[in-house]
């Protein structure tokens, strides 16, 4: 089967991003409309809309340049979801960890998918983030990975 025979076109799909805030929900609504195309389920959906949305807001916050988002499902239902930029830059955290709001997403990547990682894009790109979410559970059962609990401000003894 060659790239251009149209069921392969109906299952990849790429979009470019300004590194910007409104890069991500502008990727989440483009990743619902390729799902409702596919017919995902509404769990494989929202399993996928927040792994997005965690994936190009880690490319937003902690990377430079351009974004490019993919998303493809393969013929045995499995839907990747990768992310690449123009690799990391530094904003200036002084990494207390004491940020309630911030540092769980990769967490809940780990939670969702059955793989995920990062490694080096193709040019011009530098950094590629990557899941892969499976309509069933690895035969071991289901995930028992717990989603990671907001950090206490308490001092530590």
């Amino acid at each position: 089967m060659t790239a251009s025979h149209p069921a392969l076109q109906r299952s990849r799909t790429s979009l470019y991003l300004a590194r910007r805030p409104s890069a991500c929900p502008r990727a989440r609504r483009w990743a619902a409309a390729a799902l409702q195309r596919w017919e995902a389920t509404s769990q494989e959906r929202d399993d996928v809309l927040l792994v997005m949305s965690e994936l190009v807001t880690n490319a937003i916050v902690h990377a430079t340049g351009p974004i490019r988002a993919h998303l493809a499902r393969d013929t045995a239902g499995r839907i990747h979801v990768q992310v690449d930029d123009g690799g990391p830059t530094h904003h200036g955290d002084d990494g207390d960890g004491q940020d309630d709001e911030h540092g769980r997403g990769l967490g809940i990547v780990d939670h969702l998918a059955h793989h995920h990682g990062h490694g080096p894009a193709p040019f011009p790109y530098r950094c590629r983030a990557w899941a892969v979410l499976t309509t069933t559970r690895p035969a071991a059962g289901p995930r028992t990975t717990a989603i990671p609990a907001a950090r206490t401000l308490e001092p530590t003894a």
